[in-house]
């Protein structure tokens, strides 16, 4: 059944608006143990902070990476926390509500235990699973990986590429209303990083 691109338009619109949800909430989360994490995620702290030091996540995620992925000039945009590398397009384009960003969060835990919850949650939270609409399983990128998100003519907008690998998990998030992400940039950066782990 084809909706149109307006109903496109909408889902792209709501996915984007629940990534944004998911994105804020996490912030706002109270301060305290980690779980065992080796990569925390601290709510809002200083830009100086020691907290604020994602230079491990961005050497797994270059500015080179996010332009590969948007085909549009990308400039850091700091302030996401130690587990977050994100970038955003130096310009917004024609007709855009805002500029598009991509990000990199890699989530690292000390045992197999903690990673095993926090990916039942991951799985959970963003409804990974084999049937599930606009849900592709990966296959050949680390432990277990999938594609979300719409595609059309070949391009991709708010969709995400989502890893385990390990005792670590991460997601290629790409956030833009217009269709202009490449999927397979997505996967192939994935696949990079996940054999870096």
């Amino acid at each position: 059944m084809n909706l149109g691109p307006t109903a496109g338009k909408i889902t792209t619109l709501v996915l984007f608006f629940i990534l944004c949800f998911i994105g804020c909430s996490s912030n706002n989360q109270p301060a305290g143990p980690s779980n065992g994490a080796t990569l925390s995620s601290p709510g809002p702290a200083p830009a100086n902070s020691s907290d604020q030091d994602n230079s491990k996540v961005c050497a797994l995620f270059s500015t080179a990476d996010a332009e590969k992925i948007m085909g549009a000039p990308m400039k850091l945009k700091p302030g996401h926390g130690a587990t977050v590398c994100m970038y955003e397009e130096v310009t917004a384009r024609p007709n855009s509500i805002g500029t598009g960003t991509v990000a990199l969060t890699l989530n690292q835990h000390k045992t197999a235990e903690e990673e095993n919850r926090a990916w039942d949650q991951m799985k959970e939270v963003r409804h990974l699973q084999a049937g599930e609409k606009n849900v592709q399983v990966l296959n050949a990128i680390g432990g277990e990986a999938f594609f979300t998100g719409n595609i059309e003519k070949g391009k991709a907008g708010v969709s995400a590429v989502i890893v385990r690998k390990g005792n670590s998990h991460f997601a290629v998030d790409t956030m833009v209303l217009e269709y202009v992400a490449s999927p397979e940039a997505m996967k192939s950066i994935a696949k990079r990083i996940a054999d870096q782990l």
